[in-house]
């Protein structure tokens, strides 16, 4: 078991961003002094905050330079470069979409009350220190090959996932030598076959275990599970609160520190105990840990 820095890695995030927000930040370079992939740390970062790490940094710059708006005697051009966007036209775009006006208008009339203020409250820290209780079961899994039909894709985007297994198992016959004691969803950062789209984060594929993968049929792809230990979650309901299971997993139990990544794909197990028909059930979810 392996333990981490005492804060947790979105504090220490958050943090980071604070220190230097008039740099030249990026979220790999946040992930990184997090201890973590960009890939990995991208979603646990989104789960605890309800955006993206390129969203909260843009936003606190939007409030930086509204403070500074007010308070200082620099020029709209200083401030927006100084804050790291690329033109003044672009500063001006972007702190309108947020605020309402423009720059100069909030310098003469402003402030308006309204600022992106850090996500250290309270209510977070309760979040991140277990405000959720949810213990997995660890467990040593043997490598899996799977088939199946695969995207890429926001990580909340149900409605598109839920068409992709549409989709998959209207050909489900035609995977060969499966195993059909379960189907699995499974989430990693990429995959050679399946191009990731410009603003997506994930690539999902909706599959099924083979015993044997000899041939691939047309429209599918395969993906290994490897070997290895995970946690497993346990989610109980509908698949529409499936979302919620999820962001208690990479929002609050994974930034606690207790076990490390091991660099694999997550999946969902869906046996028996799901019913496809109501949507609901027991679904697990298997997360790779050292």
């Amino acid at each position: 078991m392996a333990q981490r820095n005492s804060n947790s890695p979105i504090e220490q995030a958050i943090n980071y961003i604070e220190s230097n927000l008039q740099d030249g930040l990026t979220p790999g370079k946040v992930a990184s002094e997090a201890g973590f992939s960009e890939y990995h740390f991208h979603r646990m970062f989104a789960s605890a905050l309800g955006e993206s790490i390129s969203e909260y940094i843009k936003k606190r710059r939007l409030a930086l330079a509204a403070e500074r708006l007010h308070s200082s005697s620099e020029s709209i051009m200083e401030i927006a470069l100084s804050c790291q966007f690329d033109s003044q036209e672009a500063f001006t775009r972007a702190f309108k979409r947020a605020f309402g006006v423009t720059p100069g208008k909030y310098r003469t009339e402003g402030p308006y009350g309204y600022v992106f203020k850090p996500r250290t409250t309270d209510a977070m820290i309760a979040h991140l220190s277990g405000g959720i209780t949810m213990k997995p079961e660890i467990v040593e899994r043997a490598a899996q090959t799977c088939i199946g039909m695969g995207g890429s894709f926001e990580p909340k985007a149900v409605n598109d996932i839920g068409a992709l297994w549409g989709r998959f198992m209207k050909r489900y016959e035609e995977v060969p030598n499966v195993n059909h004691e379960f189907t699995v969803g499974i989430c990693c950062n990429q995959h050679p076959a399946i191009a990731k789209q410009e603003g997506h984060s994930i690539v999902y594929i909706a599959a099924a275990p083979v015993n044997t993968c000899e041939t691939v049929p047309p429209g599918m792809v395969r993906c290994e599970l490897p070997a290895g230990r995970y946690a497993k979650f346990t989610h109980r309901g509908a698949i529409a609160e499936l979302p919620h299971t999820v962001d208690y997993i990479w929002g609050t139990w994974l930034p606690k520190g207790e076990y490390e990544f091991r660099d694999a794909p997550d999946f969902e197990i869906y046996d028996e105990r799901f019913d496809p028909e109501t949507m609901q059930g027991e679904i697990d979810i298997y997360v790779p840990v050292k």
